[in-house]
């Protein structure tokens, strides 16, 4: 009895279909009747997997597809995957914010295809050689953490549509306790710590053992670069005061971080 409900149900909803079981399928990117059918059932109540503004959700259609093993995207052989993240935003913010997210989930590598902005809208296009597409829930767990909304997601073909609303991003920076001298470890990549109009000075010391050429750059919140300080002798230590619209400072070494390979010291005050 049950097998014939699910039958009928599948039946009366294909007739009609929703917006929510399009979406589905282009995720699912389905061929087996079977699976077809499955979608169709699991996304027959279409108004469960709509937001408040009457749009699919495409993160609560995603996980449930995931839910159901029928989210694949792991593939044999690596295949050229376009992403593209669409914003009405500053780009230059949205830009990091996006890279910071994909290198957290081992994304390190990727090419530029497009980089459009108009009037309205920001778009960036990116192709990745992968055997495995980036997952889009992971992806929006780390946009969360860089304070970005993923306001929908579409599927074309091997392309990935995002769009975002960035207008709270925030880059991933050190947290520095004021007054208090702390040591940073070796850089992998240029320190990045967070300023505010209550920064008054910020000192920085190099290792006695390593050869420091300081190049220090203060940048409003949405990565504008305000200024830069330089020295083309080796420093020890160097005290400075930031601009007062500072929101980032990037501490690296003006030729190359092995130059600080021991780590610096900061005190904030």
């Amino acid at each position: 009895m049950v097998k014939y409900l699910f039958v009928i149900a599948v039946c009366l909803t294909s007739l009609f279909g929703n917006a929510a079981q399009d979406k589905a399928n282009s995720f699912a990117n389905v061929k087996a009747a079977q699976t077809k059918n499955l979608i169709t059932f699991l996304f027959q109540n279409e108004e469960k997997y709509l937001d408040k503004k009457g749009n699919v959700d495409s993160i609560l259609v995603l996980k449930t597809l995931q839910d159901n093993a029928l989210l694949e995207l792991y593939s044999k052989e690596p295949q050229e995957l376009e992403l593209t993240f669409i914003t009405k935003q500053n780009p230059l913010l949205f830009m990091r914010v996006v890279t910071e997210a994909l290198n957290s989930m081992g994304y390190n590598f990727f090419i530029t295809k497009k980089a459009l902005k108009t009037s309205d809208e920001f778009s960036w296009s990116i192709s990745i050689s992968a055997q495995n597409t980036p997952s889009p829930l992971l992806l929006n767990d780390n946009l969360k953490a860089h304070g970005c909304v993923i306001l929908n997601i579409a599927k074309v073909n091997n392309n990935w549509i995002y769009t975002i609303d960035s207008r709270d991003a925030k880059i991933d920076t050190i947290f520095i306790v004021e007054k208090i001298r702390t040591n940073l470890k070796k850089p992998l990549v240029p320190y990045m710590i967070a300023a505010n109009e209550n920064v008054n000075t910020i000192t920085f010391w190099a290792h006695a053992s390593d050869h420091w050429f300081p190049k220090i750059s203060f940048y409003t919140q949405n990565l504008q670069l305000i200024r830069t300080v330089e020295q083309d002798k080796r420093t020890q230590n160097i005290k400075i005061k930031p601009p007062k619209t500072a929101a980032y400072i990037k501490v690296e070494d003006k030729y190359t971080l092995e130059n600080i390979k021991r780590g610096l010291s900061v005190l904030i005050e």
